[in-house]
């Protein structure tokens, strides 16, 4: 039996002793590595436990859920499963989990038949990431072809009948194909986000978004950085995104 381990999120006493209870009874596949009752204590254990699974609290004392959620795409390469708990049945919350990609949305008391229905969504998307590999894209150069993996690639900018691609280890590729052609290669990869006419962007490699200024930061899986300046309308098609 493959184990999971999660993280719980939870600020109310009674709650949290309910999910437990209801985890270890009728889940014992699922290992809870720790709990915590806000945001700030929350990321911190996350960022070092890495677990498969979230099971997090929308409403949280201080810093929000959401707020943790920014945090923990900037810092980790894989953002654990999240399934939300919550005492309110607002649009607006549903709405946001669904932008963050959440596995699920129960409410409290959580019930047992819910639960499960929301682990094993969770267990399907995990199987269906496991089966896929990850593969490789070629793309025209001036007198050669580069082979790449999409996770390689942090973003691409037209530049007439061509663009250019820049990569995680920073260098600068410049592809005989228009941005358009590149973006179709691309789109099996679920990775990319067109913004406006002239970028083609890494949803992953994302950092930070200056609303001010209309740019783009993107981080590298080597710590490297990006600054890139988006027209009004691609700032609006990435910020749309989160």
């Amino acid at each position: 039996m493959k184990k999971y381990t999660a993280v719980i999120v939870e600020d109310e006493r009674l709650p949290l002793l309910s999910l437990i209870q209801k985890l270890n009874e009728y889940h014992p596949d699922i290992e809870i590595a720790d709990t915590c009752g806000d945001a700030e204590t929350a990321l911190e254990k996350i960022l070092k436990i890495k677990p498969d699974l979230l099971f997090l609290d929308i409403q949280l004392p201080g810093k929000n859920s959401l707020w943790l959620i920014e945090q923990l795409n900037a810092a980790l390469e894989a953002m654990p499963y999240i399934i939300f708990t919550t005492a309110y049945k607002e649009t607006d919350y549903l709405l946001q989990a669904i932008k963050f990609q959440a596995v699920d949305y129960l409410l409290k008391p959580v019930n047992i038949v819910d639960l499960a229905k929301a682990i094993i969504k969770m267990k399907k998307i995990s199987n269906e990431n496991i089966n896929i590999p990850e593969r490789k894209y070629s793309f025209h150069t001036f007198n050669s072809t580069l082979v790449i993996y999409a996770s390689e690639i942090v973003y691409c900018e037209a530049e007439g009948n061509y663009c250019k691609m820049f990569t995680s280890k920073h260098n600068e590729e410049a592809i005989f194909e228009r941005l358009g052609e590149v973006e179709a290669k691309l789109l099996p990869s679920g990775l990319f986000v067109r913004a406006g006419k002239s970028h083609l962007i890494n949803k992953k490699a994302i950092y930070k978004l200056n609303t001010r200024k209309q740019t783009c930061f993107l981080k590298t899986s080597v710590d490297m950085f990006y600054e890139v300046n988006l027209s009004a309308g691609g700032f609006a098609a990435l910020k749309a995104e989160f």
